[in-house]
């Protein structure tokens, strides 16, 4: 199968490939001095980026998974940093606000997301509790006021900048995982909230932050939709999360293996240039291969999810094979670039460290293979 993109799709991922193609040469700069140039989120918030994945009727551009999935490639082939705030905005802790919050929380928050002034934080993992978000410890016990949270989160994206917080808590231990977790909506100035760790990354972005919850009081309408259905709100988003870190691993893999194909036909070797080589040339159809077999897998599972086919393991399938995919293309890659692939201001060496996580957050590929091989045996 082929995958013809409609046209109004199209027409935003050649004007994302533009916008990308201008930006991309002030990469150099931000290497240089480790700051993402100010035009490059002006002209991302004054293209609608930040509201993608929001509803129209709030200011969001409403896209569907297949177009969020189609632009967030050509996205990919800019710094991570410099598109780092708009991932949550098309994962799970924005979509359970703009699926499951009340009215007033999405008239409240979900305007000043699209418009890149209010910053989010889906705040799940824990330091023991990454893959198995059911062993978390962060609690929220009712009281008179509404409820109080205690606890801590780990490897949050966003965490030192957001003004919201989606954070996932046991509200009944008893009923375990399935019946016992609630999420919860809370302002970061909250009193007992604190951001009490950067961790910092080889790639994607700066740093991760570690949140603490001191006996943080929220009220009865900080709750997002039911008591007792975060777990399956969680789970719910992570499918639409999974396809845009598969999207992601597919813009850095074609993007490396567009660098990779110039360089070959450039790249002198033995009065020649590389790419008149039998090994260079499998080396590039094996990419091309890999890299075409993603994007048709990936965007299949996006249309699919657009027609109300939400199964789990064509997300997971679409996650594992790309991630897997673009992670070989990239090594691929930075292989035929030779030693100038391993130095720093080269594509090739950004992309080698931005992709590897693209296997492990939004449920490592692990994780992913367990989810396919339990769906097929349900």
């Amino acid at each position: 199968m082929d995958f013809e993109l409609p046209d109004e799709i199209k027409d935003f991922c050649e004007a994302t490939r533009s916008i990308v193609n201008d930006l991309l040469p002030l990469e150099r700069d931000f290497v240089e001095s480790g700051k993402v140039p100010p035009i490059v989120r002006e002209t991302l918030v004054e293209n609608g980026y930040f509201g993608m994945a929001l509803p129209e009727e709030y200011g969001g551009l409403g896209l569907g998974a297949l177009a969020q999935a189609a632009v967030q490639i050509e996205l990919a082939r800019l710094p991570p940093q410099f598109w780092t705030e708009i991932r949550p905005l098309m994962g799970p802790g924005a979509k359970n606000i703009a699926y499951h919050c009340s009215e007033a929380q999405k008239e409240l928050l979900i305007p000043g997301m699209a418009s890149g002034e209010i910053p989010v934080a889906f705040a799940l993992t824990e330091p023991g509790s990454g893959s198995d978000p059911g062993s978390m410890r962060t609690t929220a016990t009712r009281n008179a006021d509404g409820w109080v949270i205690n606890g801590s989160k780990t490897y949050i994206s966003n965490g030192k900048n957001a003004k919201y917080v989606t954070v996932y808590a046991y509200t009944d231990k008893s009923a375990g995982p399935r019946g016992g977790i609630s999420a919860f909506l809370m302002d970061a100035d909250t009193p007992g909230f604190a951001v009490t760790g950067v961790i910092e990354l080889m790639g994607t972005s700066p740093a991760v932050y570690e949140l603490t919850f001191d006996q943080c009081q929220v009220g009865p309408d900080a709750l997002i939709g039911e008591e007792g259905r975060g777990f399956h709100y969680a789970l719910e988003c992570l499918n639409e999360g999974r396809m845009n870190v598969g999207a992601t691993a597919v813009g850095m893999g074609e993007y490396a293996l567009e660098l990779a194909t110039e360089e070959a036909k450039v790249r002198p070797a033995f009065g020649s240039v590389i790419a008149d080589f039998q090994a260079i040339r499998h080396y590039l159809a094996g990419m091309a291969t890999d890299m075409r077999a993603a994007r048709l897998i990936l965007l299949d599972a996006a249309w699919r999810y657009d027609q109300g086919e939400k199964r789990r393991e064509l997300a997971a399938m679409a996650k594992l094979f790309a991630t897997e995919a673009g992670s070989r293309t990239v090594d691929t890659a930075l292989q035929i670039f030779g030693g100038a692939g391993y130095c720093k201001g080269y594509a090739i060496e950004r992309l080698y460290r931005d992709i590897r996580i693209t296997r492990i957050y939004e449920g490592s590929s692990e994780i992913q293979k367990n989810t396919i091989a339990r769906e097929l045996l349900r």
